[in-house]
């Protein structure tokens, strides 16, 4: 099968469909929100509270940022997919858009001076410091750090310059005087916070300093949690943050957690996926597999209010299974609710850079459960569901040891009877496509299928992708003949070439992706051409028009119309409805 077509299961299309109606809201942020609002195929920016439509473009919205007075907002605006954004300039009362073709960004901070009447944004290619005056339209430049990689934040009346070097801690600059305020194993983002101090956060720590001085004025880290997003009002911190796989928002002040709660909607596992604050209320979207995102103010959630209906007949359980170490897994199993027994099944899983994977609205999901089957999301090591300790385990040379929890997740899966090996199909994006890839091939007999998305599949070149170098880490080492060989034992296309043919082996599906500018699509063809060769199905499908961060609605209903159909046919289900193809 070429590229270009891919049988399209008629029924799960047209669920998935149904499931997309829902909207996506953002948090409000002085007086606009960016939202894509429920049918709409784009992101848009909106009066908060309202539909009321402020800019609609066919454009991505990479990143906005209203200015204090809210008269402009700047935006970094992409005509693809690639993530190549602009610095654009709306005036919201005229609808007049000024766009800076020269200053290219890619989700960097664009900060406002008090008075509204400037912005400032590190710019990419080449990077350096740009200022613009927005009432006579000049730009200014300055260099900075060429070794680094450099963000600019506000804090108060304070701009602030963030330098991340590889195996340093991050230097924290101010702008005006050059002072280094302070340096830390990472930053985040930087508020300003009491009248006058700067509140830094990264990882699993909270820091506040002295504007002028940098004195730490308290500092608060928990290990075992992984902060996700942070906001102030006044001295009051709000953080949503991941404690032992599940989500909870945090309230400090002064250094000391005054609340903790647990976050769950309509009585279902949910997650905090946006944080925010505006005039002078606290705001937070909550979801939920089965319970599409919605906003709700602080107050709303810890008086047991604004909690959304489960959108569908379906329940959303937290299961535990023991590793082969003895450590204990979750994974968050979606299922048709009472239903017993095995049934087909998707398990996903992420597992790389710390990143938490959390049960959120996903369309596919409720499409998929809809229809009779489950869908599991496993926490691995390498991920941040469970501490640094955790995120540790399955970095670089331990990466081995994530790909192994994947493996002993679906064997507990299967023990319970969930699921069970022919119903069973990997799926995983970027680094979790490169996990369930090595799975699928080193633990044989785990699965039917794997369906890996933008996923780097050779980790012996690395390089060769956009943004390869900055994953060497990550994966392990290749200056020593040890690390390579470490690495080519989990490298999925290295794998391929080890298997021995006379072993049946799991379909393979690889989505590409058209305008994708971190990951190029050349592993998953060479993974398809070996498996292939040693008699699996192994499929290549590119979607049109998609990239690896934001996309509009039909470029993500492509995809997941296509990995649903492969899930149904390689469960050998409903073969009979596939009649066209994507």
């Amino acid at each position: 099968m070429n590229s270009s077509s891919f049988p399209i299961n008629d029924a799960l299309d047209a669920a998935l469909a149904r499931w997309e109606q829902y909207g996506r809201p953002g948090t409000p942020d002085t007086g606009f929100v960016l939202s894509r609002l429920p049918g709409r195929r784009t992101r848009g920016i909106y009066v908060a509270g309202s539909e009321q439509p402020i800019f609609e473009p066919d454009a991505h919205i990479l990143a906005m940022s209203p200015a204090p007075d809210g008269r402009r907002i700047a935006l970094q605006l992409a005509e693809r997919a690639d993530e190549d954004g602009v610095l654009a300039v709306l005036d919201t009362t005229s609808g007049n858009l000024r766009h800076y073709n020269d200053i290219h960004c890619r989700y960097e901070p664009m900060q406002w001076t008090p008075d509204a009447r400037s912005l400032a944004v590190v710019a990419r290619s080449p990077q350096r410091l740009v200022q613009v005056d927005v009432v006579h339209d000049e730009v200014t430049v300055e260099p900075v750090a060429g070794d680094a990689r450099c963000r600019l934040f506000s804090a108060g009346i304070h701009m602030l310059l963030a330098e991340s070097r590889p195996a340093s801690p991050t230097r924290l600059i101010r702008l005006d005087n050059s002072a280094r305020l302070g340096s830390f194993p990472s930053i985040t983002g930087v508020f300003g916070i009491n009248d006058g101090d700067v509140l830094v956060y990264g990882g699993n720590a909270l820091h506040v300093l002295d504007a002028h001085s940098g004195v730490e004025r308290w500092r608060w880290m928990d290990p075992a949690v992984r902060l996700t997003a942070v906001t102030v009002t006044g001295d009051t911190v709000h953080a949503s943050a991941v404690r032992a796989g599940a989500s909870v928002l945090l309230r400090l002040a002064h250094g000391t957690v005054i609340d903790e709660w647990p976050v769950n909607s309509g009585g279902s596992v949910a997650s905090i996926t946006d944080l925010g604050a505006d005039g002078g209320r606290t705001y937070v979207v909550i979801e939920a597999p089965a319970v599409p995102p919605h906003v709700v103010t602080v107050d709303e959630r810890t008086r047991g209010g604004g909690a959304a209906t489960v959108a569908g007949d379906f329940e959303t359980v937290r299961h535990e299974f023991a590793a082969d170490d003895g450590e204990t897994l979750t994974v968050v199993v979606t299922s048709p609710k009472g239903f017993t027994g095995p049934a087909p099944t998707i398990l996903t899983c992420y597992g790389g850079f710390g990143v938490p994977d959390l049960p959120v609205f996903e369309p596919t999901i409720p499409a998929w459960v809809e229809s009779g089957g489950r869908y599991a999301t496993a926490h691995i090591r390498g991920g941040g569901e469970h501490g640094e300790q955790w995120r540790r385990a399955g970095y670089g040379a331990g990466k081995r040891r994530g790909i192994d929890d994947l493996a002993d997740a679906a064997r507990g899966l299967a023990g319970a009877d969930l699921t069970n090996p022919e119903l069973l199909v990997l799926a995983g994006a970027s680094h979790g496509g490169t996990v369930v890839a090595s799975c699928a091939l080193d633990h044989r007999g785990i699965c039917t299928g794997f369906a890996t998305t933008a996923a780097p599949l050779d980790l012996l070149s690395l390089e060769k992708h956009p943004l390869g170098r900055i994953w060497l880490d990550e994966f392990g080492d290749t200056s020593s003949p040890e690390g390579t060989q470490e690495l080519r034992a989990i490298s999925p296309l290295h794998r391929a070439k080890m298997i021995d043919p006379e072993h049946r082996l799991p379909r393979f599906l690889g989505i590409v992706l058209a305008e994708d500018s971190r990951v190029n699509p050349d592993d998953s063809y060479a993974l398809a051409s070996v498996l292939r060769e040693a008699g699996a199905e192994a499929l290549v499908w590119e979607a049109p028009h998609a990239g690896h961060g934001s996309n509009h609605l039909d470029s993500l209903h492509s995809m997941g119309s296509v990995l649903l159909s492969f899930a149904a046919h390689t469960t050998r289900r409903t073969r009979s409805s596939e009649g066209r193809h994507a």
